[in-house]
């Protein structure tokens, strides 16, 4: 319907049966108790805080990735040792048959010489495949066929143990990750204290209205509806809500800096625990190379004897197995202090294992 006025008994046309109107509308918050700006500041936390994650993901596909190398590395080792074992078998069973051609050997001595060669044929494949495996993960890891270089000789251990625990509790990514959750939960905090403040807002528009999509006014009104105001709203009660969720923000953060607090004890332990493993293995290594020299001579003395008939078959195939299970055993031993060494870098940060570790060891 038309819109009309009546003054006394005569209705009088006010306005247009259609009105259009449109508006470019701007708002901007002047102040709202900090909303805003803890807002900010917790999305920037946050994409730190997803950063030095990502960080602390490569950190540990690092370690991932030395546990691999250094068990190829160790499988040569093995391989190599039973490769002896299996050439030093032969020969005595080579040995062994002349004797049993000419009577001077019991079947059943030969027959044993023959199973424990079988028995090293059978360990040999499944080192050659669980070195196969290792690498077929590590190339999976590095997106690109690998090959399993010479584990390096050395000494790889930090000069000062107090160089790792210093780095990791100051730059460690997955510690600083920590720690930019305790900024979010301040910043939390603050988006909760925010309620107890009025919000102050400035808007303006560029508005106008008519009777066509022209909007050049109806011919009865003005067609500028422009204006620009400043409108404000405070929360004066709301059931205690708002103090309720401050409380619970400070508890989240309270809990945040427990939480960082412990983590840092936690990785000043592991480095300290690492350390031990690691002077443990250098014990353990001297000890094996002392397994693999007495039980090279043994295996040399039976020889020797067996040649000459003063020993069985039984303790010639002993000897030989014994003196491949030291070296494969020293060989295991050295691939787990390679890779204790590595870690106790990376315990330090990846920037500290890229930066003092990788420079100077051409491995991963």
């Amino acid at each position: 319907e038309t819109p009309t006025v009546t003054f006394g008994f005569s209705p009088m046309q006010m306005g247009t049966r259609n009105k259009a109107s449109g508006a470019l509308t701007m708002t901007y918050p002047l102040f709202s108790g900090f909303a805003i700006s803890g807002s900010v500041e917790k999305a920037r936390l946050n994409h730190e805080k997803a950063a030095l994650q990502v960080a602390d993901l490569k950190r540990r596909l690092y370690l991932q990735a030395t546990y691999l190398y250094a068990a190829a590395s160790a499988s040569d080792g093995v391989i190599a040792a039973l490769e002896e074992a299996k050439k030093a078998m032969d020969d005595s069973y080579r040995k062994a048959r002349g004797l049993y051609e000419n009577g001077l050997l019991s079947p059943s001595a030969l027959y044993t010489i023959e199973a424990k060669g079988y028995a090293i044929d059978a360990e040999l494949a499944e080192t050659r495949n669980r070195k196969q495996s290792a690498l077929n993960r590590l190339s999976y890891l590095a997106g690109e066929e690998v090959t399993c270089p010479i584990l390096p000789l050395g000494a790889l251990l930090p000069s000062s143990i107090s160089e790792i625990r210093e780095t990791a509790l100051q730059r460690r990514e997955d510690l600083m990750a920590l720690a930019k959750a305790v900024g979010m939960a301040r910043s939390d905090t603050v988006i909760a204290r925010s309620r107890f403040y009025p919000a102050v807002v400035a808007s303006a528009a560029l508005k106008r209205q008519g009777d066509t999509l022209e909007l050049n006014g109806d011919g009865y009104t003005n067609a500028d509806q422009s204006y620009a105001g400043i409108g404000a709203s405070w929360h004066l009660f709301d059931g205690f809500a708002d103090r309720h969720t401050v409380q619970a923000s400070k508890a989240a953060e309270m809990a945040a800096v427990a939480a960082l607090e412990d983590y840092k004890h936690q990785i000043s332990m592991e480095i300290d625990n690492t350390m031990l493993q690691i002077e443990s293995l250098q014990i353990r290594l001297k000890s094996a190379q002392m397994e693999v020299r007495a039980a090279s001579e043994y295996a040399r003395l039976t020889q020797g004897r067996f040649e000459n008939r003063l020993s069985s078959a039984d303790e010639l195939s002993r000897a030989i197995a014994d003196l491949a299970a030291s070296k494969s055993k020293a060989a295991t031993i050295e691939s787990e202090l390679f890779t204790l060494n590595a870690a106790l870098w990376l315990e330090g940060g990846l920037e500290l294992y890229r930066h003092r570790f990788l420079p100077r060891r051409d491995v991963l």
